[in-house]
């Protein structure tokens, strides 16, 4: 006789699976991935590396030629006095020929309240069995505080992953290994005397294609002009440039506003130069003579007449602004007068 076998639908699902199932695959995935880490470990001590051999090869791949060479520095001025290292693309070559490692970088936090974005690099030396991470904050709000949208959300994420996995290969690589790359990279892009009116141009043209003009990377490099460029700045602007180019900084953070988005200062006004009460007189109890403690600068015809001019450029009708002394009521008539002659000829 058959039993009739009831089943509480609500207190387990059924999935037409063994029971179970889930578990094992979390242990299956697991073990493929313990398997393949200590598959790669043995078989980086099975061939270890060169050292000779790697410091040779990150050397002559960072400068292979002028390119890779300028791709390999980025430089940040702070304070009037730069800041350089190794960039993006010259860890890139130190982990690919420093070999037997695992490199890599991802997003790990966006904070859209806060307005940041947390990347994290790892690097995982498989020969000697260590492991290096390295965590970096980019903001997510523009220079007016809004938040930026969502494709420059990635962008900014993808910024700061550089930089992280950047971190993380160079806190794990000794530096001993890769200083003489670095080295030679800054005297390939320096440069001699005989090419350093070419660098300067070059690196003027390249900032302006991010709108850079040659006032802000005089004011960045604290030089008077373009003959102070030296051989030691071009190093500088080509790690700038590179910086730019990667996206790991803004031309609005290396330079600051552009000199259009500086406000000017106000125009003018007729009640600026309206007469003013004087002050009060002061006796000087010594010499028995009468001063002004606070002299009133003076005004003059030729700023009555800039006054007309300002009003007729404005638009405004020719009538004399209240509060003007009456000896200047012509010249201010006069100064309209001219700008209106002018306008019409134009």
């Amino acid at each position: 006789m058959n039993k009739i076998v009831e089943k509480d639908m609500e207190a387990e699902p059924i999935s037409g699976l063994p029971v179970g199932y889930g578990d094992g695959n979390q242990s299956l995935a697991i073990s493929l991935a313990r398997a393949e880490v200590d598959q790669q470990i043995t078989t980086a001590r099975a061939y270890p590396r060169s050292i000779t051999t790697a410091v040779k090869n990150i050397t002559t791949l960072a400068t292979l030629d002028d390119k890779s060479a300028e791709e390999c520095i980025y430089a940040l001025p702070r304070g009037g006095k730069p800041i350089k290292g190794p960039s993006i693309r010259l860890a890139e070559i130190i982990a690919s020929q420093w070999g037997n490692c695992r490199v890599g970088a991802r997003v790990v936090h966006v904070d859209r309240v806060e307005k940041f974005v947390e990347a994290e690099g790892v690097f995982h030396d498989l020969e000697s069995n260590t492991a290096t991470t390295s965590r970096v904050r980019r903001r997510l709000s523009d220079k007016s505080g809004r938040l930026l949208n969502d494709d420059m959300i990635v962008v900014t994420g993808n910024a700061a992953c550089a930089i992280a996995k950047r971190n993380a290969i160079l806190g794990a690589v000794p530096k001993a290994v890769w200083r003489k790359a670095y080295e030679t990279v800054e005297h390939v892009i320096a440069g001699d005397v005989k090419t350093l009116v070419e660098r300067r141009a070059s690196a003027m043209k390249a900032f302006a294609a991010f709108g850079v003009k040659p006032e802000q990377i005089f004011a960045a490099l604290d030089v008077a002009g373009m003959d102070d460029v030296g051989a030691d700045h071009i190093v500088t602007l080509v790690g700038m440039h590179s910086a730019l180019k990667s996206g790991e900084e803004t031309v609005e953070a290396m330079f600051g506003p552009k000199p259009s988005e500086v406000p000017s200062p106000p125009r003018p006004e007729a009640k600026d130069f309206a007469e003013k009460p004087k002050p009060a007189e002061k006796v000087d109890a010594t010499a028995g003579e009468i001063t002004d403690e606070n002299p009133v600068p003076e005004f003059g015809h030729s700023d009555a007449m800039e006054l007309g001019r300002v009003a007729r450029r404005e638009n405004r009708p020719r009538k004399v602004p209240d509060g003007l002394a009456e000896n200047f009521h012509e010249t201010w008539l006069d100064g309209w007068n001219c700008e209106d002659a002018e306008a019409g000829k134009k």
